[in-house]
Order: C-alpha cells, then sequence, then structure tokens
C-alpha cells in the first residue's frame, strides 16, 4: 500500500499517478498521468492503468488533440483504395468544416459523449455555412429590356446583343448570363434558409466520427470508442421525403432556358426518354 501511496503525488491542486512500461526497445519507462481532483481518483485510475497493461490493452496518456488524431493520423488512412475518391473528400470536408472547428482543441484522450452532443446540437442550431457572395442584381431597366425582348421572340444571343448595345457598361454578356438574370427575375426571392444543419447531415458527421474512434480505438490511441455512447439525431429522422417531379409547365421553362445550349439534345433526352442520369452520359 505504502509502494502504490508514493507512485501517486500531488502537482498543485490536482493529483497525478505513475507507473513503469516497457517500450519496444525492452526499456523500462516512467508514465505518469495527472488531473485528478483526489488521491483516491488517482489511485484508482493508476490501479486500472496496470491491470489494461497487463492485459495488453493499456492506452499510453498523451496530449494528442481530436484535429492532430483526424488530420495528421487518421484521414492519411482513408485514401484511396481504401475509400473511394469522392468518400474521401466528402469525410476530409465534413471534418475541416463540422468537426475541427468545434472539438478539434480537445485532446483525444478527454473527448466525451457530452463534448459529441454539444457538437450535435451546435450543428442542428447553427451549422449552416454563412453564404457566400450575393448573386449580382441588375438594373431594373436591364431586366425590363430582356423581358420585352424575350416576349418578342428573340433569341437569347440576340437579346444578349441588344443589351450590350444599349448599356456599354454589359458590353461582352453573354447569352448565358442575361437567361440567368432574366429566369432569377421571374422567381420569388428564397425564404431564409434555417442556420443549422439536416437532421441527415448531421448523423453522417457521426457516422464519420464514429468510424475514426473506431480506429484509435483499434490503434490503441483511446480506450473505447465515446462516439457510441453519443447521442446524434435518430435514424428515423434521417429519412428523405419523397421525390418530386417538375410539371409540364416548368420543364417547359428550363427548356426554354436551355434553348440555345450545345447540350439542348441531351436535355431533351433526359426529360422525355426517363433514363437516369448516368445512362444519358454513357
Amino acid at each position: 500500500m505504502a509502494a502504490s501511496r508514493n507512485n501517486v503525488r500531488k502537482r498543485g491542486s490536482t493529483w497525478t499517478y505513475y507507473l513503469y512500461v516497457t517500450d519496444g526497445a525492452g526499456e523500462r519507462r516512467q508514465k505518469s498521468k495527472g488531473g485528478f481532483a483526489t488521491r483516491k481518483e488517482a489511485e484508482t485510475a493508476r490501479v486500472e492503468a496496470l491491470a489494461a497493461l497487463s492485459n495488453g490493452n493499456w492506452v499510453q496518456p498523451d496530449r494528442l488533440t481530436v484535429a492532430e488524431f483526424l488530420t495528421d493520423e487518421w484521414l492519411p488512412t482513408q485514401r484511396p483504395p481504401t475509400l473511394e475518391e469522392s468518400t474521401y473528400a466528402s469525410y476530409a470536408r465534413n471534418i475541416r468544416l463540422h468537426v475541427v472547428p468545434y472539438v478539434g482543441a480537445i485532446r483525444l484522450q478527454q473527448l466525451t459523449p457530452m463534448d459529441l452532443n454539444a457538437l450535435y446540437r451546435t450543428l442542428l442550431d447553427s451549422g449552416r455555412r454563412p453564404p457566400g457572395s450575393p448573386v449580382r442584381r441588375h438594373d431594373p431597366a436591364v431586366l425590363d429590356l430582356i423581358a420585352r425582348l424575350k416576349g418578342e421572340g428573340h433569341t437569347w444571343q440576340q437579346v444578349a446583343d441588344t443589351v450590350a448595345e444599349q448599356f456599354p457598361g454589359l458590353a461582352g454578356i453573354t447569352r448565358h448570363a442575361v437567361a440567368s438574370a432574366h429566369r432569377r427575375a421571374q422567381e420569388p426571392k428564397p425564404a431564409p434558409k434555417d442556420p443549422g444543419l439536416s437532421n441527415r447531415m448531421v448523423r453522417y458527421v457521426h457516422t464519420i466520427i464514429h468510424a475514426a474512434l473506431r480506429d484509435a480505438l483499434r490503434w490503441n490511441r483511446v480506450t473505447r470508442n465515446v462516439a457510441a455512447v453519443a447521442t446524434p439525431p435518430p435514424q428515423a429522422s434521417t429519412r428523405r421525403g419523397r421525390h418530386t417531379t417538375w410539371t409540364g409547365e416548368q420543364l417547359g421553362r428550363f427548356l426554354d432556358f436551355v434553348s440555345d445550349s450545345p447540350y439542348l439534345p441531351a436535355w431533351l433526352f433526359l426529360a422525355t426518354c426517363g433514363s437516369r442520369r448516368g445512362e444519358v452520359l454513357g
């Protein structure tokens, strides 16, 4: 008992335990772990560490953060052929945008289920990225001219040429630009988007974290996978609604919009044959 107490010491306001491990070279090295509020907590943790050491399940305490583990250790192992290129890119993007900014600074071994629950709640409430640059809005006189010329039956190229003539500041405007300006002018302003991510997206983020921590457990980086006991949005809440299709009027508007496109035959084929996108593209 005295030996055990000698291996637990107070450092500042917290307690630290010490133990010895044998490294790969056969040398005996001292390891420690601190931050315990009481001597009893440190002694209990030391007993558990000794038991794990004898069973071959001991995890060496370190200061590795969640961000360092995900970006420097885990993601490189997921590159193709482990994952498809698109899946790997999706994992990397979601870790960069939705995980690292929120829990990346936490030490990997100190990450808790409550940290993940707080992350999921934050993403649901306000996880959407701020919008990018606003869409360019043309002068109402330009939009009126575009609408009048198109109503008279001019092609988009003819409309673009006329707009460039009457408004020198728009010299070089393309037929695609005038068509897009006309389409936006006809559409109602969209309702403000929910600032949070969808249940489906947050659960996808959870799936990525769960997979990463499963490997961390397998690699003896952590003693348990805390994502396994966290609470992401339930699976039932992530089901997609029924798909909707365009009406004849909506399809007509789209085909009118792409009437000058070199891909018009492909759009017509896709709209009338019922084939999948991949089948149309060959």
